[in-house]
């Protein structure tokens, strides 16, 4: 009975957590080095005390400053996608290879529809919030200062 519950959080913390160290060994490296990329030319024209100067450097950097920050935002997308995508994959394996449980109290058919008499717990509801509870771990972001 609990099992099914434990296969359904055990799923969702795995997807997570592949995601996690999906972003920790090969995103984070990238946006890290984007995040660099713009704040070198964020110093270099903050530098600059001439407004002539510096509107004059903005304009040459101005593209590969662009450059990066689409950059980053393409690996921001991409780290999202992703999330969903590994979410749709857990939801139809669970929905699919495992037996939902039944509830303990008999008010659960309130939550629930009664499956043969017995108030059965919905995956989906299980799944989502599970999904929920371990979700931060795998939208992280880098913290550059």
């Amino acid at each position: 009975m609990f099992i099914s519950i434990i296969y359904i959080v055990l799923i969702s913390f795995l997807f997570n957590f592949l995601l996690y160290l999906w972003y920790k060994f090969y995103l984070s490296p990238k946006m890290i080095e984007a995040i660099g990329m713009i704040r070198k030319y964020e110093d270099r024209l903050s530098s600059i005390t001439s407004n002539k100067r510096r509107n004059k450097v903005m304009r040459a950097v101005s593209t590969e400053v662009q450059t990066y920050t689409n950059k980053l935002r393409n690996y921001m997308f991409f780290q999202s996608f992703t999330v969903i995508i590994v979410y749709m994959v857990g939801l139809i394996l669970v929905l699919n290879y495992i037996t939902p449980p039944y509830a303990l109290f008999p008010y659960a058919s309130i939550l629930t529809p009664p499956v043969d008499g017995k108030p059965e717990i919905n995956n989906l509801f299980i799944y989502i919030l599970s999904f929920l509870l371990f979700t931060p771990l795998s939208l992280r972001r880098p913290k550059v200062l």
